[in-house]
């Protein structure tokens, strides 16, 4: 028997854990397409494809598209410990600038995938990839905001249900249509 052969991956152990992240997936963000474990960046499968603008559960402010006319494309990794690690999130499109991936403010990991929590440890085992597909999204319209200079600093806990930065979304959504 090969090593290959003889690897039981999470979703071996846990496949209705994989089937709630199918169906959970296929609602929020329809446009990720599920991957088979393959070579070593995804050995325990992932997903490949974009995000919604704005999968949160809040009305999206006027003129999001010209504040954002590309979904972001991303590539989500499963850890071989998932669910007790998160998955990883890493961004394609737009990718992060190197002195981005240094800088703290960008909430971006060496490697270059999302800082979506302070640690691993403030990952609860039972939530759902769907948080992370949620706040993966709102890390893109912070770093939109970043990039036109309307914060200094992306926040602590997210846009998903931290709704204080919607006016300056509306605010600069409304600036990108005009220009």
């Amino acid at each position: 028997m090969t090593d290959e052969a003889a690897l039981t991956r999470w979703f071996d152990w846990d496949p209705s854990r994989l089937l709630r992240d199918v169906d959970e997936l296929a609602v929020i963000a329809p446009d990720l397409l599920r991957r088979t474990p393959e070579g070593e960046f995804l050995a325990n499968g992932g997903w490949v494809g974009t995000l919604p603008l704005w999968p949160f559960d809040r009305p999206a402010p006027p003129n999001l598209d010209a504040l954002l006319p590309n979904p972001m494309s991303v590539v989500i990794t499963y850890p071989s410990a998932y669910p007790m690690l998160p998955p990883r999130v890493y961004p394609t499109e737009p990718q992060p600038a190197i002195l981005e991936v240094s800088d703290t403010v960008w909430h971006v990991s060496p490697g270059g995938s999302l800082c979506l929590f302070q640690s691993d440890g403030m990952w609860d085992p039972s939530a759902s990839i769907g948080d992370i597909v949620l706040k993966s999204a709102g890390w893109r319209i912070e770093y939109e905001l970043m990039h036109r200079g309307a914060i200094a600093r992306m926040t602590e806990r997210g846009i998903v249900t931290d709704t204080h930065l919607d006016y300056l979304v509306v605010e600069q959504a409304k600036q990108a249509a005009e220009e």
